[in-house]
């Protein structure tokens, strides 16, 4: 599937094939992932398996990750994107940004850019999203955004041998017509 979302300070557009060295700094940044269900890539074979997996997805019409960019220069800091979108009712969004970038507002930036178009483009009733439960700074983001924190997903991940809580959000068009 392929959507272009630019808001005042990013672009977000499909990852391609160039991209390869840009995915394996997010991949192999391992404050990244230190919070996430997935886990950091220890090559860059294991980031072009990502890759293809990704632009696969986009031959079949499937939503997945996209490339986050600045703007003004077209530096890449991440990726984040619509993963999934149920019968044009129900979509599943999510970001991983550089750590670099950290503290910027980019995160914030690109899922209230994300929230706009689902409920007003697609026209969804409900936009869900997971944060890693240890995560305080994606939930504090999704919370900004306008998200309710829905649950808890007891021992919903196993990473590194450990089992992780993850938090369940989700927010309905009534709240985003109250916000907006």
């Amino acid at each position: 599937m392929s959507i272009e979302i630019e808001t005042e300070r990013l672009v977000l557009k499909n990852y391609c094939k160039t991209d390869l060295d840009n995915l394996h700094k997010l991949k192999s940044d391992k404050l990244v992932w230190k919070y996430s269900t997935k886990q950091v890539v220890n090559n860059i074979e294991q980031t072009r398996n990502c890759l293809l997996t990704i632009l696969k997805n986009y031959d079949k019409d499937k939503f997945d990750f996209q490339a986050l960019f600045i703007k003004d220069n077209l530096e890449y800091i991440g990726e984040a994107g619509i993963l999934s979108l149920k019968q044009n009712y129900r979509a599943v969004i999510g970001y991983n940004i550089i750590s670099e970038y950290w503290n910027n507002g980019y995160a914030t930036e690109i899922t209230n850019a994300l929230i706009k178009y689902l409920f007003e483009k697609i026209k969804v009733e409900r936009i869900e999203a997971l944060s890693v439960e240890e995560n305080k700074a994606s939930r504090r983001v999704l919370q900004k955004s306008g998200f309710k924190n829905e649950g808890l997903l007891r021992n919903f991940a196993y990473i590194d041998s450990r089992y992780l809580n993850v938090c369940y959000y989700g927010m309905i068009k009534s709240d985003y017509n109250k916000n907006s």
